[in-house]
Parts: structure tokens; sequence; C-alpha cells
């Protein structure tokens, strides 16, 4: 018997049945442990009462000894220390519940920004001006077109926003063109780039006047975790993503502000950067409790009529909206699988709250 396949029985022996995957969790594992080293400044050291509530909670589920960096992390943010053992630990939540709840080589293919529009062909999304699929240029319905019929599709729309199409993140890739200020051939260079395979090229969107008046310069989105499971589409945690000082993108892996949204769109007293440094108010001024998010209900109302769709792929999805000028949703991303929990439990608590002994069971313990 190789090395691989020892490995992989200890851990399925160690772990549980579904551990199908193991490779891929190994690795999911590492990649959040080196996430963590630059979040170190704002932990909160546990005490030898708080490390032994956490390890005995976990112990009839899995070993926790390692982990348990990220629930100083917590800490620092953790109101009510009772609630500090319900935290996953970002490894954990990649390589066992989102391992389990989505399908990771099937949502490879499928977490494709140029096919939302066949996926969600009903639903309110930026307008595609062209899109890029394996190097070849198409028009927003799929018809195979030159460069130069790219260049006057996008050049008349004004100014287009270019995103990776497939496995981006945290807002690496997005690029702004606004070609009163940018030449046509900058924007073809960018287009033809042979690294450029997958991209998609769509019109500016503009926002809600609630979320404008946060940060003008950057679309403010809301993200949304939801949960498919029994016939029920849960919603598990909202928060809405803030640009900072003149920025163009909202992400807190590119200098943004995250704060919970809670009932009817209104936000938590305090929002947080990547590190877990507090915010009570934005550095632009607003003062996050005082302020309500347009059109987040509808937000949720969507997702539970929309996430079946993709329940083939995932059952555990994070949904990225914005809120169009009327206060409509308007749908930017859908990630099927290694959706981040780490900003969304400094923000709103632990990510199952007082389901996470239910949910740790159907992970453990479940023989599905």
């Amino acid at each position: 018997m190789n090395k691989i396949a020892e490995i992989r029985i200890k851990l399925r022996d160690r772990f549980g049945r579904f551990y199908t995957d193991d490779l891929v969790r190994i690795s999911r594992l590492r990649h959040a442990q080196r996430a963590f080293a630059h979040k170190v400044p704002y932990c909160e050291p546990l005490t030898q009462s708080q490390k032994e509530e956490i390890i005995a909670f976990w112990k009839p589920y899995r070993p926790i000894d390692k982990q348990m960096k990220w629930f100083s992390f917590y800490n620092a943010s953790c109101t009510d220390k009772s609630q500090l053992k319900y935290y996953i630990p970002d490894g954990v939540y990649f390589a066992d519940f989102d391992m389990r709840f989505t399908s990771p080589r099937r949502s490879e293919h499928l977490d494709d920004k140029n096919l939302y529009d066949l996926y969600f062909h009903d639903v309110r999304m930026p307008r595609t001006c062209i899109r890029k699929i394996n190097g070849q240029l198409f028009d927003k319905d799929y018809h195979i077109i030159t460069m130069e019929q790219a260049l006057k599709t996008c050049t008349d729309a004004g100014k287009v926003i270019t995103k990776e199409a497939r496995l981006s993140a945290g807002g690496h890739g997005v690029r702004f063109f606004d070609f009163s200020q940018t030449t046509v051939e900058e924007f073809r260079n960018w287009i033809s780039d042979p690294r450029n395979k997958n991209i998609n090229v769509q019109e500016i969107i503009r926002q809600h006047e609630s979320l404008s008046r946060i940060h003008p310069q950057s679309i403010n989105s809301i993200r949304i975790i939801s949960f498919l499971n029994d016939g029920k589409v849960d919603i598990l945690s909202s928060l809405i993503r803030m640009g900072r000082d003149g920025a163009t993108v909202d992400n807190t892996s590119q200098g943004g502000i995250s704060c919970g949204i809670g009932k009817n769109g209104q936000l938590n007293e305090y929002a947080y950067n990547e590190y877990g440094k507090r915010f009570a108010q934005h550095p632009q001024g607003t003062i996050f409790k005082d302020t309500r998010i347009e059109g987040f209900d509808k937000c949720c109302d969507l997702i539970r009529s929309i996430a079946g769709r993709m329940y083939t792929t995932s059952g555990l999805i994070s949904w990225d909206f914005a809120v169009g000028e009327d206060g409509e949703p308007i749908l930017i991303e859908v990630n099927l699988t290694f959706g981040g929990i780490d900003i969304h439990q400094l923000c709103n608590g632990p990510i199952f709250g007082n389901r996470t002994e239910e949910m740790l069971s159907m992970i453990y313990h479940s023989k599905k």
C-alpha cells in the first residue's frame, strides 16, 4: 500500500466515511492556516478554561487543538463568551462543511460568470457587453464576434468593468475602464492578453442611495450565505462589504470593511476589516448602527427562489448582490464553493449559531 492510500485510510477512520477527497481537504486546511498568519495582531489569547471548554465541546466530532488560534481570533470580537465554542475555524469549514455540502470538482466548471446569463436568465444582473470564453470573444448572446466588434460594443457603453470569469477571489482581476480617460488601445491590450482567457465585461451599474452614501467610489455589495437542506433555504449570515478611502472595490482583502446586517436591513453597531479591527463608523463618516440597507429583504427572498437551481452542485452558497437605484436586487456573483466565513463570524457571531451541534452531528456522525 502506498503512502497516499495510507493517509486516506487514516483520515477516513479518524474523521468519517464521507472523506472521499482527503487530499483536497488537507489542502484546504493548510490554505486556511497560511491565510491566518497575518490576522494575529487582533487576536485575544484564550484562558485555560476557554481552551478546555472548546476542546471538550469538539471532542465528540473531531480534534480541534491545532485550530485554537482561530478561536483566539474570534475571541477578540465575541461579546458572549459562552458562544465561543460554536465558532467554526476556517480550515474546518472549508475542509469539512464546504466539502460536504458542495461539489468542488463540479463547481470548478459551473462557477463561471460567463454562464450566469444561462443560469439566471430571468434575474436582474449587470448587463454583459462582451465575454471571452477559452480565448474566444462572444457578445452577450453568445454569438462569436471579432475584436473590432468587441471594442465598439464596449466603447459605446462608455464605462465598463472587466472580471475574471472563473476561479476569481477577493476582487483580484477586476479592472475598470472609462473610455473618456483611457485609450481603446489599452483596452485592446487587456482583452487580447492571452493570460485573460476567461473574462466577462459588463456595464457599470448604479447603486441605491443608501449604499452609495456610505462610499460612492465602490459598488458596496451585500454578501449572503444560504444553506439548502431538507427542502428549506435558510439564510445563515448577511453583511455589507464596503470600499474605503476612494477604492473602487469593496473586498476586505483589498482594504475594505464589512458590517453585519440584521433584521429589516439594519446594520450592526460595528464593522470589521479582515484583521479583526473594529469600526463604529465608516472612515468616510457613516455611523453603522444608524444605517439601514434598502432592498435587503428582497435579496433574501430572491435567494430562496433560485438557490435550488444550483443544488446539484452546492447547497451552501455565498451570494453577492448590489441594490439598484430603484431598491431592487442585482445579482453580482454566486460562489458555489470556498466562500469564506471569517468576516461573517467577526460581524455576526458563529455561522450556525445555536444549530452548531446539530450541524456537527450532521457532518461527523451522519452516514450520508
